[in-house]
């Protein structure tokens, strides 16, 4: 009887849940500017069966959402947002359901998000576009380069008239003059770190928003892990520079694959290690010498768009080899 009850009780929730899966699809789906939101509501309720219950319930009901919403609105549509919702939704009941950490929380979520921006892009390219991505790319890289020349003369037109004179902007001509050499080779290297940046933002504001409603359903979460506690475990590094290794050996070979290998990780080694370098110094700024946030923020943001930006990758780097915060469970023991 308790089991008869108890799967009475799922089904009811999970048809639910579907039900409002569905309305947020729809909502997302004609109201374009809600879309963004959409991505960090849509995820919750699947976290919500994924904790209450199991993942065939919460299988179930992401399929059953997805009829709903093809019924009323688009199936490709209704696909498109469910890949992403299920994989975070899912990723996101896990970690909760099991009590993990904040940071591999935060970790789950980045692998959950970056897979999910994969899949997405297939899934348009595939059934949307219906184009290959190199292809894709080839058509679309100048029309890419004419939105960035709008965003960079936007952000010009903006610091002029806040008395930035010109000769300061010299940065913002140079970034453009590198997007403008861009080919089609160099912007596919650039492809893996784009998105590892995506997922890791992707993943903070998922578990911000997370946290703030779970918490009030009493489901709770544990606070963000600050930026200054952000870090690059020794394992994690020596994989990447492996990579880069590698690469580089396949390129000196000519081995089909080697260039882009070595040209790819690279970028991706690059952003990550400057990212760990500016944890790091946020966390010297904040906590060594107690400076506010507006400060820190400002310091940061100042050196890393001038020619001292290249700075945090070296921190990084030392950060990572030698682990002054003392974050890293597998940093190498030192008497």
């Amino acid at each position: 009887m308790k089991n008869k009850n108890y799967s009475t009780k799922a089904i009811v929730e999970a048809s639910l849940i579907s039900v409002i899966i569905s309305m947020i699809m729809i909502i997302t789906g004609y109201l374009p500017i809600a879309s963004f939101i959409g991505t960090l509501i849509l995820p919750i309720p699947v976290a919500i069966l994924y904790i209450r219950h199991n993942k065939k319930i919460t299988i179930t009901a992401i399929f059953l959402s997805i009829m709903l919403t093809s019924l009323i609105f688009n199936p490709i549509k209704a696909i498109y947002a469910a890949i992403t919702c299920s994989i975070i939704g899912i990723v996101l009941g896990h970690c909760v359901k099991k009590n993990k950490t904040s940071s591999i929380t935060l970790l789950f979520l980045t692998i959950g998000s970056a897979i999910s921006s994969i899949l997405t892009i297939a899934f348009s390219l595939s059934f949307i576009a219906k184009v290959n991505f190199v292809d894709f790319i080839s058509k679309n890289l100048e029309l890419i380069k004419q939105s960035m020349k709008s965003s960079v003369d936007g952000a010009k037109g903006i610091y002029l008239q806040n008395g930035i004179t010109p000769d300061q902007l010299k940065l913002l001509d140079k970034s453009y003059e590198m997007i403008n050499k861009m080919d089609v080779a160099l912007f596919l290297a650039i492809i893996p770190a784009g998105i590892f940046i995506i997922s890791l933002v992707s993943a903070y504001l998922n578990y911000i928003v997370s946290r703030a409603i779970l918490n009030k359903l009493n489901y709770k979460m544990a606070e963000i892990l600050p930026f200054s506690r952000v870090y690059v475990s020794n394992i994690v590094g020596a994989v990447l520079i492996g990579i880069v290794c590698i690469g580089i050996i396949m390129a000196s070979k000519k081995i089909t694959g080697g260039e882009y290998i070595q040209n790819s990780s690279q970028f991706l080694v690059q952003f990550v290690f400057i990212i760990n370098g500016l944890a790091a110094s946020t966390y010297f700024l904040r906590v060594k010498k107690n400076l506010s946030k507006p400060v820190v923020v400002l310091i940061l943001g100042l050196t890393t768009l001038s020619p001292l930006g290249s700075i945090y990758f070296s921190i990084g780097l030392m950060e990572m080899a030698f682990d002054f915060r003392k974050l890293d469970p597998y940093r190498i023991k030192r008497k």
